[in-house]
């Protein structure tokens, strides 16, 4: 049912605003943009804008069990792609790809090209290449307030590493070859980004400030649009309430607290708002709840999109040379993700190996199913209107192998890109294996007027 007379201007809903798609609630110090509702017209009318995102897992795959073939419904995914096999349909699985100068050798040429194509110098000073994330969003950044989210699990390193900058190692978003930017790790800062909070009092819920106009807009809903108000104000919530159990038990996904939290970590008090408080944190860090900390990340990235903050997001599951320990899957060994990646053939890291991939993709999963519960008007849902890439910086993370990408494209690009299809470039020259030659398709697709991109030759049809 659309409301027969304008939806008052205390709740923040102008009309340039709602013919955007976006509608505010404004309280004392936050913010909260609400997702798309069919009770309000000027929304109902407007299309869902796409949005471009990048997951990246470091150290490669068990080469022997990443694999797919075939296509539509009779597609066949290996042992590790299986957490994917009822989102098939919203599949695009990649072979062959490969970024400029990533075939093998040293680590550092390996991660932090793996958006911008860059040819990396051993340079004191950083020198890459503006990634793809980037120049995406400096066109869809003109329609939103934050133009772009760069998150992580693990933080950036300083300083060098092998005689080179150890962002290389930990970070594959750069504004301009020489500005890679740090991803942040905290999911309290992104929280208090999404919501405006600056302004929020530390005992104060983000709803409790927007209570009373979530009331009056609820009276202008039709009952489906009633519920999912309901259910996008729970999912808020339950995320903040996750985000303050985290700080208080002193993880490291946690540590940024806004809600009258100071956190002490082996003894020491620091102000999480504070650079060199942060940086305390990181150096005391002695444990993380990995499978929260990455959950806590996809639940923020997706709600940024679904408030429409940002169409541009990419988030690093771990950092290259990762330190990241999976003992807490069944049967995987204990050690550092870059240990068991270099397996040398042994079985035990092998089968650790796997289930470790296995694990980044259900992630996946996980944010491809909650963008595919994401009603988006139009017989859309947020799945439809995005275009995610996945995957690692190398293949065979023993031999640092980077002529066959594990990639995976999902999503449908607001209808412009098909599932239930593997795309195979071995067949063809080496011009047509680069990645940026996807990445060039991504960006038009993307509505950037873009005629090369990194080495790219030409756009690949995807």
């Amino acid at each position: 049912m659309k409301p027969s007379t304008p939806v008052p201007a205390t709740i923040g809903l102008k009309p340039k605003l709602l013919s955007s798609r976006r509608a505010f609630l404004r309280g004392a110090g936050a913010t909260l943009a609400l997702p798309w509702f069919e009770s309000l017209a000027a929304q109902a009318e407007a299309k869902a804008p796409v949005r471009y995102g990048c997951l990246l897992f470091a150290n490669g795959v068990n080469p022997h069990e990443w694999n797919a073939s075939g296509e539509g419904a009779g597609m066949t995914l290996s042992s590790t792609l299986q957490p994917l096999a009822g989102l098939k349909q919203h599949l695009t699985v990649l072979k062959d790809l490969h970024v400029f100068n990533n075939t093998s050798g040293p680590h550092w040429p390996l991660f932090s090209n793996y958006l911008s194509g860059a040819q990396f110098k051993e340079t004191l000073i950083p020198e890459g290449g503006e990634s793809l994330d980037q120049v995406i969003a400096r066109h869809t950044g003109r329609e939103t307030t934050v133009q772009s989210l760069v998150l992580a699990v693990e933080p950036a390193e300083s300083g060098l590493r092998g005689g080179v900058p150890a962002v290389y190692y930990s970070t594959i978003s750069w504004s301009s070859k020489n500005t890679p930017i740090a991803p942040e790790v905290y999911p309290r800062a992104v929280f208090d980004r999404l919501f405006d909070t600056s302004g929020l009092l530390r005992d104060k819920s983000v709803l409790d400030a927007v209570l009373a106009q979530s009331k009056d807009m609820r009276r202008q809903l039709g009952g489906m649009d009633q519920q999912k108000l309901d259910e996008f104000m729970h999912s808020v919530r339950d995320l903040e309430q996750r985000i303050e159990r985290a700080a208080k038990e002193e993880r490291l996904e946690g540590q940024k607290s806004g809600l009258g939290f100071s956190p002490t970590l082996n003894g020491v008090t620091f102000d999480p708002r504070d650079p060199a408080g942060r940086a305390e944190a990181r150096a005391t860090l002695q444990h993380q709840d990995v499978r929260e900390h990455m959950r806590m990340m996809c639940d923020l990235l997706v709600l940024a999109w679904q408030m429409d903050k940002t169409r541009v997001a990419t988030l690093l599951f771990n950092r290259d040379v990762s330190h990241m320990k999976f003992g807490f899957l069944d049967g995987v060994l204990n050690d550092q993700l870059h240990g068991i990646s270099h397996h040398k053939e042994d079985a035990d890291k092998l089968a650790s190996y796997a289930r470790i991939n296995r694990f980044h993709v259900e992630q996946l999963a996980y944010v491809m199913e909650q963008m595919r519960a994401i009603d988006e008007g139009g017989g859309t849902t947020m799945l439809d209107n995005v275009i995610l890439q996945f995957g690692s910086n190398m293949f065979n993370g023993d031999s640092h192998d980077g002529r066959n990408l594990p990639m995976i494209l999902a999503g449908h690009g607001g209808g412009s890109i098909a599932g239930g299809r593997v795309l195979d470039t071995g067949p063809k020259s080496e011009e047509q294996q680069r990645a940026c030659n996807l990445y060039l398709a991504i960006a038009q697709r993307m509505g950037v007027k873009l005629d090369r991109f990194g080495d790219s030759v030409e756009a690949m049809e995807v």
